[in-house]
């Protein structure tokens, strides 16, 4: 009895050895850093891509006379500034843990994506003032002129394009800054939908529907806040210790209740920290178990889970007595 835990444990890291895979520690450690190295460029499409995008529109927009342009073009490079804000917290995110931050830099990422939230917000703000301005003191030359559909229709395709890749990548990462900035993008998108039936309207009608659009303009303002709005309501979550989700939550169980000696898990207590999780657990063994082997039982949990569950990168155990009637 006061050898099995030691034996328990010892046979566990022998089956480990025997498979031809790294340490728990060292495959996860390899996992997170390329995670993050995917998010970055993910970071970096957006920067570059936004930029470009921008920046043509932009200049359409002025050249052609088109206040929905221009305001499309203001949500492009905002998304290139929330692009390298997501970098940033990329950056500061995948930093080791320290003496000041036991348990590491992850949430600088959620920091991340409620800074874009709060960008999304700011962008609706200055293009409604903008937008009302132009409606209340129409210019001399209000109407837009055609070749300005050109670049809208060209921003919807490549906006949604990036919004597919990153939302996609940010799932799979489970990083909530890619998917902020991913929703900046179909925002974005969306907004140039919104563009592109304003100029229309305008240019088929004729000047006196030259109201159109910064009235599209307008609309394209409702998306850009209500989509600022909900994902600065989600990071608010988040940064509040939200829990992980199921599938993860499922799968620690499953690694915990595979290693001998586990009755029960009362509880366990999860929480994000950017795409790694924490994870607390209070493991249920018999009662009359030796210290020792309660002990040698929580480290092959510690190291299943590690092992089994790579998004789960801090695990602590406690070892609490088994009572069917507490059940």
């Amino acid at each position: 009895m006061l050898f099995g835990g030691r034996i328990a444990a010892s046979s566990y890291r022998m089956a480990l050895m025997m498979e031809p895979v790294q340490h728990p520690e060292d495959a996860q450690g390899a996992a997170t850093a390329d995670a993050y190295r995917q998010a970055s460029v993910g970071a970096w499409v957006g920067i570059v891509g936004n930029i470009l995008l921008g920046g043509a529109k932009l200049a359409g927009g002025i050249l052609g006379s088109s206040t929905a342009l221009v305001a499309d073009a203001g949500h492009s490079l905002s998304d290139s500034l929330s692009s390298i804000v997501v970098l940033w917290g990329l950056i500061k995110a995948r930093k080791p843990a320290d003496e000041k931050h036991p348990y590491g830099h992850g949430k600088a990422e959620f920091m991340a994506a409620r800074m874009v939230a709060i960008m999304l917000i700011l962008v609706a703000v200055v293009l409604g003032y903008d937008s009302v301005d132009r409606l209340l003191h129409p210019p001399e030359n209000p109407m837009p002129r055609p070749f300005t559909l050109w670049f809208v229709a060209a921003s919807i395709l490549i906006k949604e394009a990036m919004f597919q890749y990153k939302i996609r990548l940010g799932k799979r990462l489970k990083s909530e800054s890619l998917m902020a900035d991913a929703w900046h993008h179909r925002s974005d998108a969306l907004s140039s939908v919104c563009a592109l039936f304003g100029i229309s309207a305008a240019i088929i009608l004729g000047p006196k529907f030259w109201v159109l659009d910064p009235v599209a303009a307008l609309f394209i303002v409702a998306i850009i806040l209500a989509i600022g709005i909900r994902a600065f309501r989600r990071t608010g979550s988040i940064l509040l210790d939200e829990v992980a989700d199921e599938q993860t939550v499922g799968a620690i169980r499953s690694a915990a209740m595979a290693i001998e000696g586990v009755r029960d898990i009362e509880k366990i207590l999860t929480r994000r920290s950017g795409i790694e999780t924490h994870a607390d657990l209070h493991v249920e063994v018999d009662p009359e178990m030796s210290v020792r082997r309660g002990h040698g039982i929580a480290s092959c949990v510690t190291e299943a889970i590690r092992r089994d569950v790579p998004s789960v990168t801090h695990v602590t155990v406690h070892i609490e007595p088994y009572y069917p009637d507490d059940h």
